[in-house]
C-alpha cells in the first residue's frame, strides 16, 4: 500500500517581514510572505491566514492533506505554558499564547518554537548539519540568537532557556554582551558595513575581522562548555561570511581548550537560506 503523503506549513514570524512553506518532509513546495503587522493581535492573526491561505489552495490543488502548522517566533519562550514571554522585536506578541490563537484561527493542529532552535533543527535535519547528531546553531542577523539540538532534539534547559549565546559577557570591564559588541562593530547596519567592505572601505573590513574574532570566541566558549560536533550559522550576515570567517575560524580554534576538539568541530553555513526559519517551524509537525 503506497504511503499516504501529507504536507506541513511552516511560518516564520520576523520583526520585518513573515515568510511561510508549504513542505513535503523533505522539500519547500511554495513559500510566501508578507509584511509583519506590529499593532495589535487581532490584525496578526489576519495577516497569518492570508500567509497561510495560498499555501492551502496549492495542498488542495495538489489533493495532499496539510497535517498542521509550526510557528517560529523570535524571542524567549515558555515552553511549559505554550506562550512567548518576550519577543524582542515584536512586544505585541509577549505573554501571548500565538500557537493556540492561530489554532483558533486556522482549525488545525499548531506548534512553535523560537526562530534560532527552528534554524537548527532545520539545518540538522536536512540542511548543512544533516550528518551530525550534536550541533549547535547560530543565527546572525539583526541580532544573534542560539539554539541546540542534541540527540535528534532540541535541548531546552530546565527553563527552556538554553542555547542564546547573545547574552554572552565578551568585555567585563564595560558589561558588554555578544550581541551589544556585535551591534556596536556592524554600526547596527550589517548590510551597509558588508557593502562598504566589498567596495575596499579598510575600516569596514577591519571592523568585519573584528566581527570574526568576536564570533570566534564566543564559538570557543561554546565549544568548551557543550562539545558539539558542529558550529552552524545562519541568518543574513553569511552571505558576507567571507569577510569575517576567516578570523572566526582563526580565533575560535585558538581558545578551544580540547586539542580534539579544535581539529574536528566543524564550522558550517547554512545551506537553508532565508527559508531555514519557516522549514524548522514546518518540521515541528510530525
Amino acid at each position: 500500500m503506497a504511503k499516504i503523503k501529507k504536507y506541513t506549513i511552516g511560518v516564520d514570524i520576523g520583526g520585518t517581514n513573515m515568510k511561510a512553506v508549504l513542505f513535503n518532509g523533505e522539500k519547500t513546495v511554495m513559500n510566501y510572505s508578507l509584511g509583519t503587522p506590529k499593532d495589535t493581535i487581532s490584525h496578526m492573526l489576519i495577516m497569518i491566514k492570508a500567509l497561510i491561505d495560498p499555501l492551502l489552495e496549492k495542498a488542495e490543488a495538489d489533493k495532499v492533506r496539510v497535517s498542521g502548522i509550526g510557528l517560529s517566533v523570535a524571542g524567549a519562550h515558555d515552553f511549559n505554558h505554550h506562550k512567548i514571554a518576550k519577543s524582542p522585536n515584536l512586544p505585541l506578541l509577549d505573554g501571548v499564547k500565538l500557537a493556540e490563537q492561530v489554532h483558533k484561527t486556522m482549525k488545525m493542529p499548531v506548534k512553535m518554537d523560537n526562530d534560532a532552535n527552528c534554524f537548527v533543527r532545520a539545518e540538522s535535519l536536512i540542511g548543512a548539519a544533516k550528518k551530525f547528531n550534536n550541533v549547535y546553531g547560530i543565527i546572525i542577523s539583526t541580532g544573534i540568537g542560539g539554539g541546540w539540538w542534541l540527540n535528534k532534539k532540541i535541548y531546552r534547559g530546565a527553563h527552556g532557556g538554553a542555547g542564546e549565546p547573545g547574552g554572552m559577557v565578551m568585555d567585563f570591564t564595560d558589561t558588554i554582551k555578544l550581541e551589544e559588541a556585535y551591534q556596536r562593530l556592524n554600526q547596527n547596519n550589517s548590510l551597509n558595513m558588508a557593502t562598504e567592505a566589498y567596495r575596499g572601505d579598510v575600516l569596514a573590513q577591519r571592523s568585519y575581522e573584528e566581527i570574526g574574532r568576536l564570533l570566534g570566541t564566543a564559538c570557543a566558549n561554546i565549544v568548551n562548555m557543550v562539545d558539539p560536533e558542529a558550529i552552524v550559522i545562519g541568518g543574513g550576515t553569511v552571505k558576507s561570511s567571507d569577510l569575517f570567517f576567516p578570523e572566526m575560524k582563526k580565533e575560535m580554534t585558538k581558545y578551544i581548550m580540547s586539542p580534539i576538539a579544535a581539529s574536528k568541530v566543524k564550522l558550517l553555513k547554512g545551506k537553508l537560506g532565508n527559508d531555514a526559519g519557516a522549514i524548522g517551524a514546518a518540521l515541528l509537525v510530525n
